[in-house]
C-alpha cells in the first residue's frame, strides 16, 4: 500500500511544481481568462446526462460582470448569441491553431456589442451566429473581450471556458497542464456495483448487485465488502461511483482516468484528454444507468458497451467483462486519478460463487446494430440501427389516455434506457377532428406525472415525432395562445428607465418566436427563458413624447397572442 502512497505523493507534488514553474514565467502561451482567484464549479469530462462537459466552469464570486480576457494572441472568429446553450459566447482563434471559447457571458466589449447589435437588427433576430472577418477584431493576450454573466442554459453566474484543438475538439486543459487550479484532494470512492451479464434470445440481460459497501483503508486506499472475497458470477463487470473534489469548493467533478488490474494484470483503462462534439452523447455509454441519473457524483461503467466508439479506453481486455472459470480468489485493484495527479486505489478480492437468478424477462429482441420497427394497436416505433448502446428486449404497454388526450397512453420500453440517436414515434390519429390536426403533437408523461410536449406534427393520419427518450406518450393538442404580461402600465412614463420588458409564457408546445415593435419599427428584445422574460434596452434618444409598443408571441403550434400599448419617453 505504501507504493500507492508514494505514487500519489509524487504525482501531486510533481503537478504542483510544474504549475508553479509555468505560472512563474513572464509570459506563457496561455494566460487565465480572469484576474480573480480561480475556483471551479465544473471540469472537463463531467458526465452531464447526455454529454460530457466540455470546459471548465470558473466561479465569478457569485456575481456577473467580471472582466474576461483573451488567453492568447489571435482574433475573434465567432460570436454566438442564444437564449439557450452557451448564451452569449465568444470564440477566439489563436496562431497555434487552437480556439478559446468563453460562454454564458453577460456582454461583450463595446465595439463587439455594436457589431452584434447591428447584425441582430439586420436579421431581426435576438439569436445570431456570426463569423466576422479575421481582420475585424484582432486581440492580443490579456485584452479585455467580454464580461462574465449567467446567460443561456446557466444555473448561476460563472464563466464557461474551453480550449479547442485544430480539429475543434475540446481539450482537457487541466490534464494538459495548460491551466491550473488548487487541488490536493484525492478522489473518493463512494460505491461499487457488480453487474451480471446473461443472455436471453441473444440479448444481454443484467442484474445489478446492490451497493457493495466501500470503506477507507490506510493512506489513499479503499476496500470493498466485509473483508471476505466479493462473490461474482461467471460473467459480469464492475461500475464505480466516484466523488471528485477540489480545494476551495464544495462542487463535485468528473474523473480523469480509471485503471483496473486483476491479479496485477491490466484489464481496463479509461482516460479523457479530448472531447469530440460529434460523439459527446456517448457519455451515456460511459455512465452506468440508472444509478448515474440525477447523481452529483460520476458513476462509471468499467466495461465497453457494443455501441461505444469513444477513443477514451486503453488496453481493455474482453470489453471489461470479467469471466471467471475457476473458484480461486483473485485480487482486483481499481486506480482512480484526477487531472492533477491525485490518486486513489480501491483493492478487494473476488471469487466465483454468486448465485444469479436470471430475471423472468420478455420482450422483442432489438439488436443495437440493426433497424427495428414495432407496430401494434395504433403505435409505430422505428428504432434505427446504432440508436441503442447495446441490444435490448423491447417492451410496450397500453393504458387509458390522460384527460384531454386524443389517444391511449403508450409506455414505450424503459425510460431509464438511454438512446444515442433519435427514434421515430407515430400514433394513429385518423379520428382526430380536422380542425385540430394542425394543433396536434405528441406529449410525454414523466415518472412524476408531469406532462410535456415532445413535438411532432399530424401527417397522413398519424401524429409523428422524433425523440431521444423512451417513455410514455400520447396525442395531445395545443389550441391555447401564449400569455403576455407587461411589466408596466400602458401610458407609463419611462424617462428614467433604461429598458422595457414583458413576461411571456406558453402552457404546452413552447414559445416559437416573438416580434416587438416600437412606433412601427422592429426592435430587439433579449430573451431569458429561465425567467420567461424579454427585455428591450433603449438605444434611441428620449423625445418626451408618446410611443406605441406592440408585441406578437407565437408558440410551436401557431397560436398567437398580441399586445398593443404605449409609453412616454
Amino acid at each position: 500500500m505504501r507504493k500507492n502512497f508514494f505514487r500519489h505523493t509524487f504525482l501531486t507534488v510533481g503537478a504542483f511544481l510544474l504549475c508553479t514553474v509555468l505560472s512563474a514565467q513572464p509570459k506563457n502561451y496561455y494566460e487565465s481568462p480572469v484576474k480573480i482567484p480561480v475556483f471551479l464549479s465544473g471540469n472537463v469530462g463531467e458526465l452531464r446526462g447526455s454529454h460530457f462537459h466540455s470546459g471548465i466552469d470558473i466561479k465569478t464570486q457569485g456575481v456577473i460582470g467580471k472582466p474576461v480576457y483573451s488567453v492568447a494572441d489571435g482574433y475573434v472568429s465567432r460570436i454566438a448569441v442564444s437564449p439557450w446553450g452557451y448564451g452569449h459566447a465568444l470564440y477566439i482563434a489563436h496562431k497555434n491553431g487552437t480556439t478559446s471559447v468563453y460562454g454564458h457571458l453577460d456582454r461583450f466589449t463595446p465595439e463587439i456589442e455594436k457589431y452584434v447589435r447591428e447584425q441582430q437588427y439586420k436579421r431581426k433576430s435576438f439569436s445570431v451566429d456570426l463569423y466576422p472577418d479575421k481582420t475585424l477584431f484582432p486581440v492580443v493576450q490579456g485584452d479585455l473581450v467580454a464580461y462574465s454573466g449567467n446567460t443561456g442554459s446557466s444555473g448561476g453566474p460563472h464563466l464557461h471556458f474551453e480550449l479547442r484543438d485544430g480539429n475543434q475538439q475540446a481539450m482537457n486543459v487541466l490534464a494538459a497542464k495548460i491551466m491550473s487550479v488548487a487541488d490536493t484532494i484525492p478522489p473518493r470512492v463512494v460505491t461499487l456495483y457488480y453487474v451480471t451479464v446473461d443472455t436471453v434470445n441473444g440479448v444481454p440481460v443484467h442484474t445489478t448487485r446492490a451497493k457493495i459497501p466501500v470503506k477507507k483503508g490506510s493512506s489513499w486506499n479503499y476496500m470493498a465488502g466485509d473483508g471476505t472475497p466479493v462473490k461474482v458470477a461467471s460473467n459480469g463487470y464492475f461500475a464505480i461511483e466516484i466523488a471528485e473534489r477540489k480545494n476551495g469548493t464544495s462542487n463535485t467533478f468528473g474523473i480523469y482516468s480509471i485503471n483496473m488490474d486483476i491479479d496485477s494484470e491490466h484489464v481496463f483503462g479509461y482516460s479523457l484528454d479530448k472531447i469530440n462534439f460529434s460523439t459527446t452523447r456517448y457519455s451515456q455509454a460511459v455512465a452506468k444507468y440508472p444509478e448515474a441519473k440525477g447523481n452529483r457524483n460520476g458513476v462509471y461503467r468499467l466495461a465497453v458497451l457494443p455501441n461505444n466508439p469513444l477513443p477514451v479506453y486503453r488496453n481493455v481486455v474482453n470489453n471489461g467483462l470479467i469471466r471467471l472459470d475457476d473458484d480461486n480468489v483473485h485480487t482486483v485493484s481499481i486506480d482512480v486519478t484526477d487531472e492533477t495527479g491525485n490518486s486513489t486505489t480501491l483493492v478487494f478480492d473476488i471469487q466465483n460463487g454468486l448465485d444469479v437468478d436470471v430475471p423472468d424477462v420478455t420482450g422483442e429482441p432489438v439488436m443495437w446494430n440493426e433497424n427495428f420497427v414495432y407496430s401494434d394497436a395504433g403505435l409505430t416505433v422505428n428504432i434505427p440501427a446504432k440508436s441503442l448502446y447495446e441490444s435490448i428486449l423491447f417492451t410496450s404497454e397500453i393504458k387509458p389516455g390522460p384527460a384531454g388526450g386524443y389517444s391511449p397512453l403508450y409506455r414505450i420500453h424503459k425510460v431509464s434506457e438511454p438512446l444515442q440517436s433519435n427514434i421515430v414515434i407515430s400514433i394513429d390519429a385518423s379520428e382526430l377532428p380536422e380542425k385540430l390536426r394542425s394543433k396536434a403533437l405528441i406529449a410525454s408523461v414523466g415518472t412524476n406525472g408531469r406532462k410535456s410536449s415532445a413535438g411532432g406534427v399530424w401527417k397522413n393520419g398519424v401524429v409523428e415525432t422524433k425523440t431521444r427518450n423512451f417513455g410514455s406518450y400520447y396525442i395531445a393538442v395545443d389550441t391555447v395562445a401564449p400569455r403576455i404580461t407587461p411589466s408596466f402600465k400602458s401610458g407609463e412614463n419611462f424617462s428614467t428607465r433604461k429598458s422595457i420588458s414583458f413576461v411571456i409564457s406558453d402552457d404546452f408546445s413552447g414559445i416559437q418566436k416573438y416580434d416587438g415593435m416600437i412606433d412601427g419599427k422592429w426592435v430587439l428584445f433579449e430573451y431569458e427563458p429561465s425567467k420567461n422574460r424579454i427585455t428591450h434596452y433603449f438605444d434611441t434618444p428620449k423625445t418626451g413624447g408618446k410611443h406605441l409598443i406592440s408585441l406578437v408571441v407565437e408558440d410551436a403550434k401557431g397560436n398567437k397572442k398580441s399586445y398593443n400599448g404605449s409609453f412616454i419617453r
